[in-house]
């Protein structure tokens, strides 16, 4: 009797890890991949007026870089001013930096959540403004979903950053996010 509850208890666990690492959000490092190698380390310009968020629910799971930093251009921008108009707001409105503020780019994550498996691929840094220091995540990238299911590597596109003069129209291939 006491093996067939270990057994059982047993099963039970790994059912609950197995599920765990199904539904968990997985994280892979892309410093070093095609467009985020050539501005990691780097110390960047914004070219127009980007503003910083804080977010309840956050996309950005990095303590570290508790805020969110976008600009009119960016795809989610309509989407987070509708979040910002809510009856109760799940975002505020921390700061806006203006045209010429320098940005240190740290890092850059590939991100996939493990419910609806899509990916997100996210820039980290940090800026110094008026004296203070903002630990920043700035979410830049996109799959093109056609050229994933004709299984072309080369299948994310990014949208012009605020650090860049012009859009880089290159499609590039970004790794599949890890458990661990």
């Amino acid at each position: 009797m006491g093996i067939i509850a270990l057994v059982f208890c047993g099963g039970i666990g790994l059912f609950i890890f197995m599920l765990y690492a199904t539904i968990k959000t997985k994280s892979t490092n892309i410093n070093t991949n095609k467009p985020f190698k050539e501005w990691v380390g780097q110390t960047v310009t914004l070219h127009r007026q980007t503003f910083l968020f804080e977010e309840n629910i956050r996309m950005n799971t990095n303590g570290r870089y508790p805020y969110t930093l976008l600009d009119s251009l960016h795809p989610q921008w309509q989407y987070v001013e509708e979040r910002k108009n809510l009856a109760e707001p799940d975002l505020v409105e921390i700061t806006s930096f203006p045209t010429g503020t320098k940005l240190r780019i740290e890092k850059a994550t590939q991100y996939t959540n493990g419910v609806s498996g899509s990916s997100y691929p996210t820039v980290f840094g940090t800026i110094h403004h008026n004296g203070q220091e903002y630990k920043i995540a700035y979410q830049w990238g996109t799959q093109d979903i056609g050229r994933r299911f004709d299984k072309i590597k080369e299948s994310w596109k990014f949208h012009q950053a605020p650090w860049q003069t012009q859009q880089d129209t290159v499609h590039y291939a970004l790794p599949d996010a890890k458990v661990w």
